[in-house]
Formats: structure tokens, sequence, C-alpha cells
């Protein structure tokens, strides 16, 4: 017996990736041209760069943390449409949205944060950090939102 998604057309969950993916770019971008604003850098730079118990430069952390963000965006925008799909989610509208960002924000904060050795909701880098985690997360949600309604 087949998936029930692989019984449906795959347009809309296609889309919901790509439109993930868009919305961790741009915020992405914006990480990136921040500090040039006077913004600062989010995390502390560490004496030593350590990925999956491996020394590494900070270029390739740097590249391993762009892949898993936008790696991680393009999960979470395929989730959402799985979601909308599936009837577990009302759609792409302001509510929905906002709660599914606060999950994201529980998810990141509660396992993929503390994985990366920043602590729980990164409490290790900034007491701000959850805060901004959970901005962060409310911003991804609006230009994912916006994205949907633009192809959906």
């Amino acid at each position: 017996m087949q998936s029930r998604i692989c019984n449906r057309n795959m347009t809309p969950l296609l889309l919901g990736t790509f439109g993930g993916l868009g919305a961790g770019a741009v915020l992405l971008l914006l990480s990136h041209i921040a500090p040039r604003f006077g913004a600062g850098a989010f995390v502390r730079d560490l004496d030593q760069v350590c990925v999956l118990g491996h020394d590494c430069s900070r270029r390739e952390a740097h590249f391993i943390g762009i892949a898993l963000h936008l790696a991680l965006s393009l999960l979470f925008g395929a989730a959402y449409v799985y979601g909308v799909g599936e009837g577990v989610v009302s759609g792409f509208h302001p509510l929905p949205l906002t709660l599914y960002a606060l999950v994201l924000t529980i998810v990141m904060g509660g396992i993929v944060l503390p994985l990366e050795g920043h602590g729980l909701f990164g409490v290790k880098e900034d007491g701000w950090f959850p805060v901004d985690l959970l901005v962060t997360n409310l911003l991804w949600a609006l230009l994912f939102g916006l994205f949907m309604s633009v192809v959906v």
C-alpha cells in the first residue's frame, strides 16, 4: 500500500519545500548583511570550532551551519504543507502560521541548539537568544506564508 502523500498531487509539497527554502534563504541573507549595519554577530566566537567531534576551520563550520539552516527551512516548509494536505493545519492563515512558529521555536530550542552546543534555547550564547529564536521563527513563518500565498 502506498503512502497517502504518494496518492496525491506532489506539487503542493514541492511548493512548500521551495517556500520553506526561500524563507530560510531570505533570513540567511539578512543575517549575513546585518553585521555590516552595526548589528553585531549573533553567536560568540568560540576558541575552537568542533563539528561532530572533529576540529574544523571556521569557514567549514560556517558552511555546515548554512547547509543545516537551509535544510531545516526546507524540511519545515515541507512539513507544514504536508500538515495542510492531511488536514492537520487549516491553511496559510496568520494564526496557524504563528502556532507553527512556536512549534519550530520549541524544536529548534529544545533539540537543534543543544545538539549544536548552544544550550537549551541557546542560553549559553546569550540570555536573549530565546527571544531572538522566537522572532526569527515568526519572521520565517511570515515569509513562508507570503511565499505560499503567491503560489497557492
